[in-house]
């Protein structure tokens, strides 16, 4: 049997049957794999996932009958293979086959090599979608058609087309705590690295060492907040992370401000640990709190510089990490979401000092979790007002008040911040 087909097959039923994140599920898997089955494994588990829509599409276009759980998850790693990678035709029916034998069903293993081998006369250069406009554009793309509805009211269909289209390239990035170059990376840690918009961040090919306080990766959409953070707040004072875990926001606003008090904050213990573990590694010291965010803390008020909200949201700005959101988040997921955003915003906007900054930012591209939210704020809370964006490696968003950064666009993940300054 393929190890490769199992290993991916047994990743992604974690995800579909038990809704376990994508990263953590291939990450245990690629833990425990040969060498060269990893990029292979990578590849399917993201790929079947990012291209979930599509997939069960063309497969409901070559079956009476829908199958569903694992014979549907055969059928969809077998036809994503056949589309997309330049496995031999034979070689992915036979041995997507073999591996539906795992049903123990004679007639399953049948159906699967049937469906497959119908599947693969025209997997290349399917293009029998649907003709309506925002159906066409949500089963070619793998976008849920609640989540593009809502795209084309925040943006319009233009946008939201190019939105959708968008091909991450799934590319690492790294921070270094001190000043290198390509060169120097690839000399000291063996991999290869190109260099960002920023002049500490890097797109790193190949596998860097664990457990190193010289760098750590993080994305930039990450490193874009710390430093916004970092430009509104004195270089001697009190910055608080108010939904911090895993804590890399609040450990690169420590290493850009050395003497700034940075505190810590999550609801949950295991994530406070998290950001320990964090802060150890990179020898940084960041007070952590165990804490709702929701809830006043009156010795907090008025006392810190600059609070950082990055709230829960529905992450449709990361799906290039995380392809699982698009598969089991919900349109009523939003409204929930929304009380809980703007429950955190309202309480830690408490203790923002006089003339200090309340930044705002969440990773995600719908404007009910941005704006919107921004919006109510503003009009309830008469004593802030926009402050200003500085992240001079973006000029679209530099001297703003706010921004709302987009992949096809800006070259980022999907995330807006905004910065709003306490003036009353």
């Amino acid at each position: 049997m393929n190890n490769a087909f199992l290993k991916s097959f047994k990743t992604l039923r974690q995800v579909y049957a038990d809704k376990a994140f994508s990263s953590v599920a291939l990450n245990n898997t690629l833990f425990n794999c040969k060498k060269q089955d990893k990029a292979l494994i990578t590849k399917i588990v993201y790929g079947v996932l990012d291209n979930d829509i599509r997939l069960e599409y063309i497969i409901s276009r070559n079956v009476r009958k829908m199958p569903k759980a694992d014979t549907l998850l055969y059928l969809k790693i077998g036809v994503y293979c056949l589309a997309e990678l330049s496995i031999p035709i034979y070689t992915v029916v036979n041995d997507i086959a073999e591996l539906s034998k795992l049903s123990g069903d004679r007639r399953i293993v049948g159906f699967v090599n049937a469906t497959l081998k119908s599947v693969s006369q025209n997997a290349k250069d399917f293009d029998d979608y649907p003709e309506n406009e925002e159906e066409y554009l949500s089963v070619k793309y793998s976008y849920p058609l609640w989540a593009l509805k809502k795209l084309i009211k925040d943006y319009g269909k233009d946008t939201a087309a190019r939105i959708v289209s968008h091909i991450y390239d799934h590319r690492t990035t790294a921070r270094f705590v001190s000043a290198v170059d390509t060169a120097q990376i690839a000399e000291r840690y063996g991999v290869e690295a190109q260099a960002s918009v920023f002049e500490d961040g890097f797109y790193i090919k190949g596998n860097l060492p664990n457990d190193s306080a010289d760098y750590t990766l993080q994305s930039l959409s990450s490193m874009a907040v710390a430093r916004i953070c970092a430009s509104v707040t004195p270089q001697s004072g009190k910055f608080l992370d108010c939904c911090a875990a895993p804590g890399g926001k609040s450990i690169y606003v420590k290493q850009l401000l050395p003497n700034v008090e940075a505190t810590a904050c999550d609801i949950y213990p295991h994530r406070v640990n998290l950001i320990d573990g964090y802060a150890r590694r990179m020898n940084v010291a960041v007070r952590t709190v165990c804490k709702d965010m929701t809830e006043n803390e009156p010795s907090w008020n008025e006392r810190f510089d600059t609070v950082l909200c990055d709230v829960p949201c529905s992450g449709f700005g990361v799906l290039d990490n995380r392809p699982d959101i698009k598969l089991f988040r919900q349109n009523k997921d939003i409204s929930e979401l929304m009380k809980l955003q703007y429950a955190i915003l309202d309480n830690c906007s408490r203790y923002v000092a006089q003339g200090g900054s309340l930044v705002y930012s969440t990773c995600t591209v719908f404007d009910n979790e941005n704006g919107q939210n921004i919006r109510k704020f503003l009009k309830e809370h008469p004593q802030f007002a926009y402050g200003t964006i500085c992240l001079e490696q973006f000029p679209s968003a530099n001297g703003e008040g706010y921004y709302q950064f987009l992949p096809h666009k800006d070259g980022v993940q999907g995330f807006y911040v905004a910065v709003l300054q306490r003036i009353g």
